[in-house]
């Protein structure tokens, strides 16, 4: 059975994972990133416009979510994250990235834009932000952590399966602990973005697909079309 190796920090509670399987792939689910909660304090909502998360996991960060300001998400899955817990996204821009929020924004000047996010994140989204007028507060409420040691027996594990056909990957941060946790190069991968995809060259992968749009449907598909089932049975 031809199997592939997901390294999402959701690990085999990623819906990719079902998905999947139902298709017909074994599916190794190994986080290579785990995904800590900063302690911060509560944001002054009431002093925003808007209120941007650029992933579910910042949504997940919060105690609560006010209705007050109107809300921004960088893409479906976390809108979707945003609608779970009784928020209605405002703005959802059509390709999932920062920059490309940023300049979906109706009228950013002068606007009061608290922004919910990683911490050491791509500094596009705010910097376009600005750029266009706004007045950005930035929150770190989470922490990536690359090659978590609890996920190094896991991918031995899923290294050995002959029938490992490809790695997949959903950030750069993932790449980066793959390799830390030991994995090799050696495997093809196949990416969400153009930014994965960068990190995973320079790292020496060989990148046999990328998704069309950043999400789990297109990564999917992406996977679908590279590592065909019925071309890697075995007899």
């Amino acid at each position: 059975m031809t199997a592939i190796l997901l390294t999402r920090p959701a690990g085999d509670a990623d819906p990719m994972a079902g998905t999947l399987e139902h298709a017909g792939y074994r599916v190794h689910t190994v986080p290579t990133v785990a995904i800590n909660r900063l302690d911060f304090a509560r944001p002054a909502f009431a002093r925003y416009d808007w209120v941007v998360v650029t992933s579910a996991s910042g949504v997940d960060a919060l105690d609560d979510l006010p209705e007050g300001p109107r809300w921004a998400a960088v893409g479906p899955a976390t809108a979707r994250a945003l609608r779970a817990r009784g928020i209605q996204p405002a703005l959802v821009p059509e390709e999932t990235n920062g920059l490309a929020l940023a300049n979906a924004f109706p009228d950013a000047s002068g606007k009061h834009v608290l922004l919910i996010r990683a911490a050491a994140a791509d500094q596009d989204l705010p910097e376009r932000l600005r750029e266009r007028g706004a007045m950005v507060d930035e929150l770190a409420a989470y922490a990536t952590v690359e090659g978590p040691a609890s996920s190094a027996e896991r991918l031995a594990a899923a290294l050995a399966d002959v029938d490992l056909s490809a790695v997949v990957f959903a950030s750069g941060s993932a790449v980066r602990g793959f390799i830390a946790l030991g994995g090799s190069a050696a495997l093809p991968a196949i990416v969400i973005g153009p930014r994965t995809a960068r990190v995973a060259r320079e790292l020496g992968f060989r990148v046999i697909a990328e998704a069309k749009a950043q999400s789990s449907e297109a990564l999917v598909a992406a996977i679908d079309g590279a590592v065909p089932l019925e071309e890697n049975h075995h007899a």
